[in-house]
């Protein structure tokens, strides 16, 4: 009798594992009116951005009339259990960013029910989209970049993330 053995090696799986489809940026945008800061919006964008360390970035952008008038951001870590179920915890409060937060194929599903907002759905931003981000980040540095109370924080990025929490002045 002939007796087959295979094996398979990670290059055989072409699905990737819940963590390493996390990995990145993710981005939606949406129309919803509110009020930050005494400040109204009409359509809010969220940025999540996931690094291998367990670390990670949001930021959450407020406009007006296609216009920018208000941004908050911080640091992250979270985790990813076997399931795909993802916990991402704002590290200066240790707050969860959002609740069932999962991958479903080639999205990113949350909710912040803070902001009424369920099951938001966040993919890999556009070119145009990072265009976008990029010229709203130019815009939060001019108000003064990071340090809620309107002085600069400066931060240290190292292979663990930052020294302290990022966080955006409000405008």
């Amino acid at each position: 009798a002939l007796l087959a053995l295979t094996s398979c090696s990670d290059d055989d799986n072409t699905s990737p594992t819940p963590a390493k489809a996390v990995l990145g940026e993710w981005f939606t945008q949406v129309n919803t009116n509110g009020v930050l800061d005494g400040i109204p919006y009409d359509a809010y964008a969220l940025l999540v951005t996931f690094q291998e360390d367990g670390h990670g970035l949001f930021m959450q952008y407020f406009l007006k009339d296609g216009k920018l008038v208000n941004a908050l951001g911080s640091m992250t870590d979270y985790t990813v259990d076997s399931n795909g179920n993802i916990s991402i915890v704002v590290s200066e409060v240790k707050v969860p960013l959002g609740e069932n937060v999962h991958i479903a194929g080639d999205k990113l599903i949350l909710d912040m029910s803070r902001f009424n907002l369920r099951g938001l759905t966040l993919v890999h931003p556009t070119d145009t989209q990072k265009q976008m981000i990029k010229e709203w980040d130019a815009i939060v540095e001019e108000w003064g970049g990071i340090g809620g109370d309107g002085s600069t924080t400066a931060t240290e990025v190292t292979d663990e993330g930052a020294s302290e929490p990022a966080r955006v002045r409000n405008r």
